[in-house]
């Protein structure tokens, strides 16, 4: 059988472009190196205009601990419709049982009792909704505390505000 020379550069093609098709991977997080979720993506705008994603909220206020990382943009993405937002406009669910970023399976110890994970830095989740009446749905079947827009949690090491309880505290 004779290839025509279309077929044999359709087939050379082919063999050429399939391992790039196998070794693509999921987008992942700029500052962790974790596998971003679209309903958690938070983009980054640096200093210097260089745009990066963050696999969620949480990660990319740790980046602004640091003195040195400079943040011109927090954009996020809201967990209902995917629509980004700037974080200052978007109502945060934060410590849900939702942990989009939490893929690993339960540590446990000699006896296969699950052991507590003390920090873990995409921990609690925090999840963004562009709509309070939706993270107030969110709430009802994940927990979690709703903080306002404008009123991100602080730093690690800094005094937390005082969020709006979750519906059941109510």
């Amino acid at each position: 059988m004779r290839l025509r020379p279309f077929s044999l550069l359709l087939a050379l093609c082919l063999v050429l472009t399939a391992p790039l098709a196998c070794a693509r991977r999921a987008d992942h997080c700029w500052v962790c190196d974790r596998e971003i979720h679209p309903q958690v993506r938070a983009a980054l705008t640096l200093g210097d205009g260089k745009k990066v994603s963050a696999c969620c909220p949480r990660c990319a206020l740790h980046y602004l601990e640091e003195p040195s990382h400079a943040v011109r943009d927090i954009r996020v993405t809201d967990y209902a419709s995917e629509v980004s937002l700037p974080l200052e406009r978007a109502f945060l669910v934060e410590g849900s049982d939702e942990t989009p970023c939490i893929q690993h399976p339960p540590i446990t110890d000699e006896t296969r009792t699950p052991t507590h994970i003390c920090y873990d830095r995409c921990m609690p989740s925090l999840i963004a909704f562009k709509d309070a009446s939706a993270a107030r749905a969110f709430m009802d079947d994940h927990g979690g505390t709703l903080r306002s827009p404008g009123a991100p949690p602080a730093a690690a090491g800094e005094p937390a505000a005082a969020p709006e309880a979750s519906p059941a505290t109510r």
